[in-house]
Protein backbone atom coordinates (compact mmCIF):
# COMPACT_ATOMS: atom_id res chain seq x y z
CA UNK A 1 0.00 0.00 0.00
CA UNK A 2 1.61 3.06 -1.09
CA UNK A 3 0.30 6.56 0.19
CA UNK A 4 -1.48 8.48 -2.94
CA UNK A 5 0.51 11.89 -1.89
CA UNK A 6 3.33 13.00 0.29
CA UNK A 7 3.06 12.50 3.80
CA UNK A 8 3.79 16.25 5.81
CA UNK A 9 5.79 15.51 8.98
CA UNK A 10 5.45 17.49 12.13
CA UNK A 11 5.48 17.49 15.94
CA UNK A 12 3.06 15.87 18.08
CA UNK A 13 1.49 18.38 20.92
CA UNK A 14 -1.53 16.38 21.77
CA UNK A 15 -3.87 13.97 21.49
CA UNK A 16 -7.77 14.59 22.98
CA UNK A 17 -11.12 13.89 22.55
CA UNK A 18 -10.40 10.57 20.99
CA UNK A 19 -10.24 11.97 17.55
CA UNK A 20 -8.07 15.22 17.91
CA UNK A 21 -4.58 15.78 17.66
CA UNK A 22 -2.92 19.00 17.73
CA UNK A 23 0.81 19.35 15.85
CA UNK A 24 3.14 21.63 14.62
CA UNK A 25 4.78 22.00 11.58
CA UNK A 26 8.65 23.09 11.52
CA UNK A 27 7.84 26.34 10.02
CA UNK A 28 5.81 26.98 13.85
CA UNK A 29 2.16 26.33 12.60
CA UNK A 30 0.13 24.56 15.01
CA UNK A 31 -3.03 23.00 13.70
CA UNK A 32 -5.69 20.18 14.79
CA UNK A 33 -5.80 16.95 12.37
CA UNK A 34 -7.97 14.03 12.66
CA UNK A 35 -7.11 11.10 14.76
CA UNK A 36 -8.51 7.83 12.65
CA UNK A 37 -7.76 5.82 16.28
CA UNK A 38 -10.16 5.16 19.07
CA UNK A 39 -7.88 2.78 21.08
CA UNK A 40 -5.62 3.79 23.91
CA UNK A 41 -2.60 4.72 21.78
CA UNK A 42 -0.02 3.40 24.39
CA UNK A 43 3.51 4.47 23.07
CA UNK A 44 2.01 6.27 20.63
CA UNK A 45 0.81 9.45 21.00
CA UNK A 46 3.77 11.14 23.27
CA UNK A 47 3.94 15.00 23.01
CA UNK A 48 6.93 15.55 20.82
CA UNK A 49 6.79 12.24 18.46
CA UNK A 50 7.21 12.83 14.96
CA UNK A 51 3.78 12.19 13.52
CA UNK A 52 3.13 12.31 9.72
CA UNK A 53 0.22 13.13 8.23
CA UNK A 54 -2.17 12.79 4.85
CA UNK A 55 -3.72 15.52 3.40
CA UNK A 56 -7.36 15.46 2.11
CA UNK A 57 -8.42 15.77 -1.31
CA UNK A 58 -11.63 17.31 -0.08
CA UNK A 59 -10.77 20.69 0.25
CA UNK A 60 -13.81 21.31 2.66
CA UNK A 61 -12.99 18.99 4.97
CA UNK A 62 -13.02 20.23 8.47
CA UNK A 63 -10.01 19.29 9.41
CA UNK A 64 -7.17 19.06 6.65
CA UNK A 65 -4.58 16.11 7.32
CA UNK A 66 -5.33 12.94 8.81
CA UNK A 67 -2.67 11.68 11.41
CA UNK A 68 -0.90 8.28 9.47
CA UNK A 69 2.20 7.48 10.42
CA UNK A 70 4.34 7.57 14.23
CA UNK A 71 7.70 7.97 14.83
CA UNK A 72 9.56 6.61 18.16
CA UNK A 73 12.80 7.96 19.66
CA UNK A 74 14.51 5.10 18.46
CA UNK A 75 13.43 5.01 14.63
CA UNK A 76 10.52 2.73 14.70
CA UNK A 77 7.54 3.98 12.69
CA UNK A 78 3.98 3.26 14.04
CA UNK A 79 0.63 3.22 11.79
CA UNK A 80 -1.81 4.67 13.63
CA UNK A 81 -4.47 4.59 11.17
CA UNK A 82 -5.99 1.90 12.23
CA UNK A 83 -8.18 1.79 9.06
CA UNK A 84 -5.14 1.09 6.48
CA UNK A 85 -4.56 -2.46 7.95
CA UNK A 86 -7.72 -3.74 6.32
CA UNK A 87 -6.38 -2.16 3.11
CA UNK A 88 -2.83 -3.97 3.96
CA UNK A 89 -4.21 -7.52 4.69
CA UNK A 90 -6.85 -7.30 1.92
CA UNK A 91 -3.60 -6.43 -0.46
CA UNK A 92 -2.07 -9.19 1.25
CA UNK A 93 -4.79 -11.87 0.67
CA UNK A 94 -5.55 -11.09 -2.75
CA UNK A 95 -1.78 -12.68 -3.97
CA UNK A 96 -2.61 -15.78 -1.98
CA UNK A 97 -3.89 -18.90 -3.84
CA UNK A 98 -5.83 -20.45 -0.82
CA UNK A 99 -8.85 -17.88 -0.98
CA UNK A 100 -10.90 -16.63 -3.36
CA UNK A 101 -13.92 -14.11 -3.46
CA UNK A 102 -12.24 -11.56 -1.33
CA UNK A 103 -15.29 -9.27 -0.33
CA UNK A 104 -14.47 -6.61 1.85
CA UNK A 105 -16.28 -5.24 4.83
CA UNK A 106 -20.00 -7.81 4.87
CA UNK A 107 -22.66 -7.84 6.93
CA UNK A 108 -23.91 -11.55 7.51
CA UNK A 109 -26.44 -13.17 10.64
CA UNK A 110 -27.82 -10.43 12.75
CA UNK A 111 -26.27 -7.52 11.26
CA UNK A 112 -22.98 -8.62 12.31
CA UNK A 113 -19.89 -7.25 10.27
CA UNK A 114 -16.61 -9.19 8.92
CA UNK A 115 -13.58 -7.03 7.52
CA UNK A 116 -13.18 -9.60 4.76
CA UNK A 117 -15.33 -12.54 3.64
CA UNK A 118 -13.91 -15.18 1.25
CA UNK A 119 -14.34 -18.74 0.08
CA UNK A 120 -11.75 -21.75 -0.76
CA UNK A 121 -11.34 -23.83 -3.21
CA UNK A 122 -14.05 -26.18 -1.59
CA UNK A 123 -16.42 -23.67 -1.44
CA UNK A 124 -16.21 -23.26 2.38
CA UNK A 125 -16.71 -19.86 4.02
CA UNK A 126 -13.62 -17.64 5.61
CA UNK A 127 -14.62 -15.19 8.02
CA UNK A 128 -11.85 -12.86 8.75
CA UNK A 129 -11.39 -10.63 11.38
CA UNK A 130 -8.14 -7.86 10.88
CA UNK A 131 -6.91 -6.33 14.27
CA UNK A 132 -4.36 -3.55 14.13
CA UNK A 133 -1.53 -3.91 16.78
CA UNK A 134 0.55 -0.99 17.49
CA UNK A 135 1.44 -2.06 21.49
CA UNK A 136 4.56 -3.02 21.56
CA UNK A 137 6.04 -4.76 25.08
CA UNK A 138 9.00 -2.49 26.35
CA UNK A 139 12.05 -3.60 25.42
CA UNK A 140 11.05 -6.51 23.54
CA UNK A 141 9.53 -7.11 19.99
CA UNK A 142 6.19 -8.48 21.38
CA UNK A 143 3.28 -7.03 20.02
CA UNK A 144 0.00 -6.84 22.48
CA UNK A 145 -3.64 -6.85 21.74
CA UNK A 146 -5.47 -5.05 22.75
CA UNK A 147 -4.36 -2.05 24.16
CA UNK A 148 -7.45 -1.05 26.65
CA UNK A 149 -10.04 -3.22 27.78
CA UNK A 150 -12.77 -4.13 24.41
CA UNK A 151 -16.03 -5.31 24.84
CA UNK A 152 -15.99 -5.22 20.85
CA UNK A 153 -12.89 -7.09 20.29
CA UNK A 154 -14.64 -9.87 23.10
CA UNK A 155 -18.19 -9.73 20.65
CA UNK A 156 -15.88 -10.30 17.17
CA UNK A 157 -13.90 -13.83 18.96
CA UNK A 158 -17.38 -14.86 19.97
CA UNK A 159 -18.95 -14.24 16.60
CA UNK A 160 -16.13 -16.14 14.65
CA UNK A 161 -16.47 -19.28 17.30
CA UNK A 162 -20.58 -19.24 15.97
CA UNK A 163 -19.05 -19.67 12.75
CA UNK A 164 -16.42 -22.49 13.14
CA UNK A 165 -19.51 -23.87 14.55
CA UNK A 166 -21.31 -23.72 11.83
CA UNK A 167 -18.82 -25.47 9.70
CA UNK A 168 -17.32 -22.34 8.40
CA UNK A 169 -13.59 -21.23 8.89
CA UNK A 170 -13.03 -18.17 10.71
CA UNK A 171 -9.22 -16.28 10.69
CA UNK A 172 -7.93 -13.30 12.90
CA UNK A 173 -5.16 -11.24 11.56
CA UNK A 174 -3.12 -9.29 13.69
CA UNK A 175 -1.95 -6.70 11.61
CA UNK A 176 1.91 -6.03 12.93
CA UNK A 177 1.33 -1.94 12.63
CA UNK A 178 4.69 -1.40 14.63
CA UNK A 179 7.73 -1.97 12.99
CA UNK A 180 9.30 -2.96 16.65
CA UNK A 181 6.95 -5.61 16.11
CA UNK A 182 8.22 -9.23 15.33
CA UNK A 183 5.40 -11.39 16.98
CA UNK A 184 2.03 -10.86 18.92
CA UNK A 185 -0.12 -12.57 21.26
CA UNK A 186 -3.56 -11.68 23.61
CA UNK A 187 -2.74 -8.87 26.31
CA UNK A 188 -3.71 -10.66 29.13
CA UNK A 189 -2.61 -8.05 31.51
CA UNK A 190 -4.95 -5.72 29.67
CA UNK A 191 -7.93 -7.52 28.79
CA UNK A 192 -7.92 -11.00 30.73
CA UNK A 193 -11.55 -11.63 29.22
CA UNK A 194 -10.56 -11.02 25.30
CA UNK A 195 -7.01 -13.33 26.05
CA UNK A 196 -9.75 -16.30 27.48
CA UNK A 197 -11.75 -16.02 24.42
CA UNK A 198 -9.26 -15.94 22.44
CA UNK A 199 -7.51 -19.33 24.19
CA UNK A 200 -11.43 -20.82 23.51
CA UNK A 201 -11.64 -19.24 19.92
CA UNK A 202 -8.45 -21.54 19.52
CA UNK A 203 -9.43 -24.38 20.78
CA UNK A 204 -12.69 -23.99 18.61
CA UNK A 205 -10.68 -24.12 15.95
CA UNK A 206 -10.46 -20.57 14.56
CA UNK A 207 -7.11 -19.75 12.99
CA UNK A 208 -5.14 -16.96 14.43
CA UNK A 209 -2.78 -15.23 11.85
CA UNK A 210 0.69 -12.43 12.16
CA UNK A 211 1.48 -10.30 9.59
CA UNK A 212 4.49 -8.79 10.28
CA UNK A 213 4.93 -5.03 8.13
CA UNK A 214 7.04 -2.66 6.40
CA UNK A 215 6.38 0.77 7.34
CA UNK A 216 7.56 4.22 5.93
CA UNK A 217 6.22 7.45 4.91
CA UNK A 218 5.91 6.30 1.41
CA UNK A 219 3.60 3.21 2.05
CA UNK A 220 3.54 -0.10 4.20
CA UNK A 221 4.47 -3.45 2.83
CA UNK A 222 3.22 -6.76 4.11
CA UNK A 223 5.53 -9.48 5.19
CA UNK A 224 4.58 -12.93 5.23
CA UNK A 225 1.75 -14.10 6.74
CA UNK A 226 2.25 -16.43 9.73
CA UNK A 227 0.06 -18.39 11.25
CA UNK A 228 0.39 -18.21 15.09
CA UNK A 229 0.24 -21.98 17.55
Amino acid sequence: MKFINPLRCATLIRRYKRFLADVQFPDGEQITVHCPNTGAMTGCAEPGMTVWLSEAANPKRKYRYTWELAQTADGDYICVNTQRANQVVGECLAQQSILTELQAEQRYADNKRIDWLASTASGQRVFIEVKSVTLKEPQSDLGLFPDTQSVRAQQHLQALIEQVRDAQQAWVIYCGFHTGIKRVQAAAQIDPKYAQLAGQAEMAGVQFYFLPCRIDSQGITAGELVKLK
